[in-house]
């Protein structure tokens, strides 16, 4: 696939499909990954923890990105992110 030329319709016919295939593994992702036993430190999984608390782990490691470590640019919220919360999507 690295050096092959798709169309257009190809494209969309092998997205299609693609979506199908992980419709088909998702009920079996779980139990696909969990037959590895690869342990979450390795996998560097914040959801799949053994205490339940995956929230907790998920804002703690969104909290060290370099993109989190400011606050709020105020005219970028107010000119995109705010419209966009208040809208009806």
């Amino acid at each position: 696939m690295q050096f092959a030329e798709l169309n257009t319709q190809q494209l969309i016919e092998l997205q299609s499909k693609y979506m199908e295939l992980l419709g088909t593994i998702r009920t079996y992702a779980v139990n696909l990954v969990d037959a590895f036993d690869i342990r979450d430190e390795a996998l560097g999984s914040v959801l799949g923890c053994w205490d339940g608390n995956a929230y907790q782990r998920l804002f703690d490691e969104a909290s060290k990105s370099p993109l989190n470590k400011s606050t709020v640019h105020r005219e970028s919220f107010e000119k995109y992110l705010k419209p966009l919360m208040q809208s009806n999507l």
